[in-house]
């Protein structure tokens, strides 16, 4: 899906399987590997302005209007993300390529009902923009805070790179046969190689939370047919058609959707997505790329 970072090139895949006793999956976990950025939760409050911070209010602008739902009530803010401090915390040879390296990202939400293509706008604003941000709390009470009936607490964010291998969703059983390898066996290896931060919040990129391992292609058909359905097989027939026939573009299309952010239910912060899930934004590759965020998908899911 990504080019790997530089820290992960070379030796150091082989190295830490070889560290965890997990050398027999080598060639698999070497091609399904993905870059990740692990977000863990930091200080509570929102005194600082400008850092990344997931729950609370953002820092915006007094020109940027709140965005509001189709309904017109205020949508709820889930986070902002500094992407100069991530740069900073990360390092550049964590980072995958598609990642940008200046401004801000802010991620407002509607009525995470139902559960897939969720009212939800994305904002970026560049550096140069950035230097009129103040705490700012909107004229009333937003969606899911009145849903919820409590505002959410604001706790700053801070970021690690690391490189993620195929959660239970996304795992490939025959490849896991073919060496002799149980799915709990792989499950108890991945738990120790899959570094998450002591107080994990999200993450950016990598593998989605899933059940089935179709989260992609659920997103990329609804960003360019504006349809859902859950089978998966008619979600592929769609998607080859809105492009034309082209098979080979369908799929890569489904190849470079990305996981721009997924953030899980915290009690700390308020967040509950249905049954302690988690709730998640998917952007394609080439939009990421070019920083635009018209086109984007949210969903959630819950086990």
């Amino acid at each position: 899906m990504n080019s790997m970072p530089k820290a992960f090139q070379g030796d150091y895949i082989p190295s830490l399987l070889d560290k965890h006793q997990i050398s027999v999956l080598a060639p698999y976990l070497q091609a399904t590997q993905r870059s990740v950025l692990q977000l863990e939760r930091g200080q509570h409050g929102s005194q600082q302005v400008g850092v990344s911070r997931i729950g609370g209010y953002p820092d915006l602008p007094a020109y940027i209007q709140w965005p509001c739902t189709k309904g017109g009530q205020y949508m709820t803010s889930l986070a902002q993300l500094n992407l100069s401090q991530i740069v900073s915390e990360v390092g550049e040879d964590r980072l995958p390529d598609y990642f940008p390296r200046q401004g801000m990202l802010y991620f407002f939400v509607g009525l995470d009902e139902p559960s897939y293509q969720i009212e939800h706008q994305i904002l970026y604003m560049s550096e140069q923009d950035m230097g009129s941000l103040y705490y700012r709390e909107p004229a009333g009470m937003t969606i899911l805070e009145e849903d919820e009936e409590q505002p959410f607490q604001a706790y700053e964010v801070h970021a690690q790179g690391e490189i993620e291998f195929p959660n239970y969703g996304y795992l490939e059983y025959d490849a896991l046969a073919d060496h002799g390898v149980s799915e709990e066996q792989y499950l108890e290896w991945i738990e120790g190689l899959n570094n998450e931060p002591d107080d994990a919040i999200g993450k950016m990129f990598g593998y989605p939370v899933s059940q089935h391992g179709d989260d992609e292609i659920e997103a990329i058909t609804s960003i360019l047919t504006g349809k859902h359905t859950y089978e998966i097989q008619k979600r592929r027939a769609w998607l080859v058609d809105v492009l034309e026939g082209d098979e080979q573009k369908a799929d890569q299309e489904i190849e470079d959707m990305l996981m721009l952010l997924e953030i899980e239910s915290d009690d700390d912060i308020g967040y509950m997505w249905w049954d302690a899930g988690v709730i998640h934004f998917f952007i394609r590759k080439e939009d990421l790329l070019q920083l635009n965020f018209e086109r984007t998908y949210c969903s959630v899911y819950s086990s």
